[in-house]
């Protein structure tokens, strides 16, 4: 471990690095919980980015979405295995000055995955409640008018609100995490711009799934109807029950992360304690949704035991010769 403080240069300006507060060991063990689980992460979205953007039944308004929304997770993960993992192992020190624009590219690729899950709230909603009108709802265009919203929003929640304001995102020895600079102003970004954004954009969010899961109860009956006499539909009744268990999973992961992230982690003073409410709760999340993703649907399932990640990329799934429905891939 370093024992003296180390100066730099960046962007003109004369920065001094001050040496690690934890030991060898304990970097080694933060640094191989945080590659586990983002290696992890990182293999989960691009598996689903990449079979959203090939798979024929997702060539649709829902799949081009998800992979809009796997892509900044992935990137996400690999920020933090390709800059977090060696930094903190390795302590290294040109690393640390840049950390606070990591941070904030971080911060950037989590806004745009809480955005691009309550579009595509929205999208099952619209999907479950006028399925006749929901492929010009969720159009090409309007589709993509979405997709750039949801990176849009965040170039100036996560990027220009904190750099105008100077609240960038170090990274912080004590306790391994990314923190916003302690000030007046920043503390008013940090309740205002990330806290209460990203607690209403779940709320949204949760609002939209109950929306959905009620009128997934009120077509029941004739779906049951249906049903009786017709596979497809009992087919799209299962993926519809299958919708409810993912909804709820991803919406209670992203809930709990945020209560542990801004509300538990500043009840902590022991360093390995917030650590895992910050960034073993912040990587972690992005793990989990690919995951729940990848368990819950059979066509990624299917996917990924006939074509793992890197065979005949134009293979195409079929399963039945009769036509697929707009609603099929939305679950």
């Amino acid at each position: 471990m370093n024992s003296t403080n180390e100066t730099f240069h960046f962007l003109g300006t004369e920065v001094t690095v001050e040496p690690a507060a934890s030991t060898q060991t304990q970097r080694f063990f933060v640094t191989l919980t945080i590659f586990t689980i983002s290696l992890i992460g990182l293999i989960g979205n691009l598996a689903v980015f990449m079979f959203a953007t090939t798979l024929k039944t997702l060539q649709n308004s829902f799949g081009r979405l998800s992979a809009s929304q796997s892509f900044a997770e992935a990137v996400l993960c690999a920020v933090f295995l390709c800059f977090y993992c060696p930094m903190v192992l390795l302590d290294i020190p040109s690393f640390k000055i840049v950390s606070a624009h990591a941070g904030l590219i971080l911060l950037f690729c989590y806004d745009v995955c809480i955005f691009s899950h309550l579009f595509i709230a929205f999208n099952r909603l619209c999907a479950i409640s006028f399925p006749i009108e929901y492929s010009n709802i969720f159009n090409d265009r309007n589709t993509r008018i979405l997709i750039s919203l949801a990176y849009a929003i965040p170039c100036f929640t996560s990027i220009y609100m904190h750099l105008a304001n100077k609240c960038l995102l170090p990274y912080v020895d004590f306790g391994w995490y990314f923190g916003v600079n302690t000030s007046a102003d920043c503390d008013v970004i940090r309740f205002y711009v990330d806290f209460c954004k990203d607690f209403g954009v779940v709320a949204a969010i949760a609002i939209v799934d109950v929306g959905t899961i009620v009128m997934i109860k009120v077509t029941a009956p004739g779906m049951r109807q249906m049903s009786a006499n017709c596979l497809q539909s009992q087919k799209k009744r299962e993926r519809e029950i299958t919708f409810v268990k993912q909804c709820l999973i991803q919406g209670a992961v992203f809930a709990t992360e945020l209560v542990f992230f801004f509300i538990i982690s500043t009840m902590q003073t022991r360093p390995v304690m917030i650590f895992l409410c910050t960034t073993v709760a912040w990587s972690l999340v992005h793990t989990i949704d690919p995951l729940v993703l990848i368990l819950l649907n059979r066509e990624f399932r299917n996917m990924l035991m006939k074509n793992p990640i890197g065979r005949g990329r134009t293979t195409r799934v079929t399963y039945s010769t009769q036509p697929i429905d707009n609603t099929s891939s939305h679950n």
